[in-house]
């Protein structure tokens, strides 16, 4: 890996986090995990452009709901570790895809411990509970959503039969979390979604939360004006594979035209620049290695 490659992965590790844990991504040889090595899943989730574009988009619509947004108000630090949830959404969805079974299953148990204790009112009166089986499917559902909707994107449209295969695979992963609804067919998911839309709004918190993505440190070294330019410009970036709908309820569907033009271009190149960078991601490999049999030592703790 060349010098160029090198710099471009620890950039990327630096904020989303290293994905090659031996103990999750090794484990019993021929052991295929969750979803299995011949399934659409491990063909999607191993291309991490794809993966890490759908972040964004995918935790904005997760805060829409407004049980939700509520939780990470109350109870998340995101303030004190702005690149948290994100490292922690990747890690689950890696986890889960890639990891032997022990693992994916461990990760999903201890996920649905942590939020055990996520309880509380919202603003408006209305209780919540992050085990809700209905907050639990719109989290997970937005996730596999988005993903898919970068992967055609910035890389191939794909068919109406892998879709589904993928829904099918992931909705397994979801209701082992405790979801109670979750769509397994690609039309299952647009039936979903109009479902869902009338419970979906941005109140006070959500505007807090997406105020915060505009001031998260992530170009520190530039000029304020500069710097939240361009925060916004990524988050016009990331929205733009939301559907119409979700864009105008942030006020995110009207970009200047400069921002539009470039918005398509960029997230391509992006998704290049890091396909390029990790090739098979390490993750994907270390999974692929142990379903064909092979024995990786899991390093000591």
């Amino acid at each position: 890996m060349n010098a160029l490659r090198r710099r471009t992965v620890a950039d990327f590790e630096k904020a989303a986090g290293r994905h090659d844990d031996p103990a999750v991504y090794g484990g019993p040889p021929g052991d295929p995990g969750l979803v299995g090595p011949d399934s659409m899943s491990w063909r999607i989730n191993s291309d991490i452009a794809s993966v890490s574009a759908a972040g964004l988009p995918a935790i904005v619509l997760e805060i829409l709901h407004p049980s939700v947004v509520a939780g990470v108000q109350d109870l998340s630090n995101y303030r004190e570790d702005p690149f948290g949830r994100s490292r922690a959404t990747l890690g689950y969805v890696l986890a889960t895809t890639f990891g032997n079974t022990e693992a994916a299953t461990t990760v999903i148990e201890r996920v649905k411990r942590i939020h055990s204790f996520v309880n509380g009112a919202r603003p408006d009166g209305v209780p919540y509970r992050a085990l809700d089986p209905e907050l639990i499917a719109w989290v997970h559902t937005c996730i596999p959503w988005m993903i898919l909707r970068a992967y055609e994107a910035t890389n191939r449209p794909l068919s109406q039969q892998e879709k589904d295969r993928y829904l099918f695979e992931q909705a397994l992963i979801g209701r082992m979390g405790g979801a109670d609804r979750v769509p397994e067919t690609a039309a299952e998911l647009d039936d979903y979604v109009e479902s869902m839309r009338p419970k979906l709004s941005v109140n006070a918190q959500t505007r807090e939360f997406l105020d915060f993505l505009l001031t998260s440190p992530f170009f520190p070294d530039l000029p304020d004006p500069i710097d939240r330019q361009l925060h916004r410009f990524a988050i016009y970036a990331g929205m733009s594979l939301a559907p119409r709908w979700a864009q105008e309820l942030i006020g995110y569907d009207r970009p200047p035209l400069l921002t539009r033009a470039l918005t398509g271009p960029v997230l391509r190149l992006d998704a290049r620049r890091l396909r390029w960078a990790f090739g098979t991601p390490r993750y994907a490999q270390m999974a692929q290695e142990r379903a064909a049999g092979a024995v990786r030592e899991v390093a000591a703790s």
